[in-house]
């Protein structure tokens, strides 16, 4: 007998392989919980830029812009009037009234010991002594300036230039403060005015789309299919079935990119007038200011001493005819 080889199976066509249900391929319900397809960022950019340009108030920037501008302008001329006003109600009054307001104990002290730094010194405050004070460089000390406060020839102590020299010397101190204020008011304020300006304001949109998809396909045979190792049965003499597998990858996106700006600027400028007494002060508050002018003050308070001199050396002795 003849030993034949054996008979090769039946080929088994790929669509007996397959499952029933896949063959039947049926479309895939939607699923109701599956949110709705996004628009293309295109056809919605229009409505989204006009709702950003309904929320810009450009106008409300506008006025506001103006109205600032405006009410800095009236504050800062109101501010150099209130200042001018206050300066010449100051100088109008009387020496002992503008010096209990401007000229305090301890700017006195100060311009005493600086005025006579040798023999004047200030004592800080302590525990004991809760205010600085006066008190002189040495003991048995009685300058000759004392005598411009009217204690001449009196020993100089803590107590007299407290007491006696310290409230002079702050009456002549404001006293000299106010006749140079009084000058100056005299003269004229010099005012800053605007002259002229610009206000400039603008809005700028900016509005960018896009949209962009991309699919990747790819188609090939099962792995599986194509080893043929040495545990496998038959040969590759007999055909089998082959199986292809293909992948679909899609990625869309749509990108939209809204912006606005606001700019705002002003320019302005200024100007710098002389504005006279006549134009704020009557003519009784203008004879006031007068009467504290230097030369016109009255003798309420005494004149500041000059600083004293060092003594000047003695001169040579002039030689004889004969030379000695």
């Amino acid at each position: 007998m003849t030993n034949r080889p054996p008979a090769p199976p039946p080929l088994i066509g790929y669509s007996e392989r397959l499952p029933a249900r896949a063959l039947a391929d049926p479309a895939p319900a939607a699923d109701p919980a599956a949110p709705p397809a996004k628009p293309p960022a295109t056809e919605t950019l229009a409505s989204r830029t006009g709702a950003l340009v309904n929320e810009i108030d450009f106008p409300g920037f506008v006025s506001q812009l103006v109205n600032g501008t405006f009410d800095a302008i009236v504050d800062a001329a109101i501010r150099q009037m209130e200042s001018y006003s206050s300066l010449v109600s100051a100088v109008a009054k009387t020496v002992d009234q503008f010096t209990e307001e401007n000229i305090t104990p301890n700017q006195a002290r100060d311009w005493l010991a600086q005025r006579y730094a040798g023999e004047v010194a200030i004592s800080l405050p302590t525990a004991e002594q809760p205010t600085p004070q006066l008190v002189p460089r040495a003991e048995g000390l009685s300058p000759q300036w004392l005598a411009d406060y009217g204690v001449a020839g009196e020993e100089m102590t803590t107590e007299l230039l407290e007491e006696r020299v310290l409230p002079r010397v702050r009456l002549a101190v404001g006293a000299e403060r106010q006749q140079l204020l009084a000058a100056m008011v005299t003269l004229g304020i010099n005012r800053i005015a605007v002259r002229d300006g610009s206000i400039t304001a603008k809005v700028m949109f900016r509005a960018t789309a896009q949209d962009s998809a991309k699919v990747n396909y790819a188609a090939g045979s099962d792995p599986a299919q194509q080893s043929t190792g040495w545990g496998q049965r038959g040969s590759n003499t007999y055909s089998g079935g082959n199986t292809m597998v293909s992948t679909l990858g899609v990625n869309a996106q749509n990108d939209t990119n809204l912006r606005a700006d606001l700019f705002g600027e002003v320019k302005l400028n200024f100007v710098s007038e002389t504005l006279p007494l006549d134009k704020l002060a009557d003519a009784a508050k203008m004879a006031l200011v007068q009467r504290n002018l230097p030369g016109m003050q009255s003798l309420n308070a005494p004149p500041l001493p000059a600083a004293p001199q060092p003594p000047a050396a003695p001169a040579a002795p002039v030689p004889d005819a004969g030379g000695r």
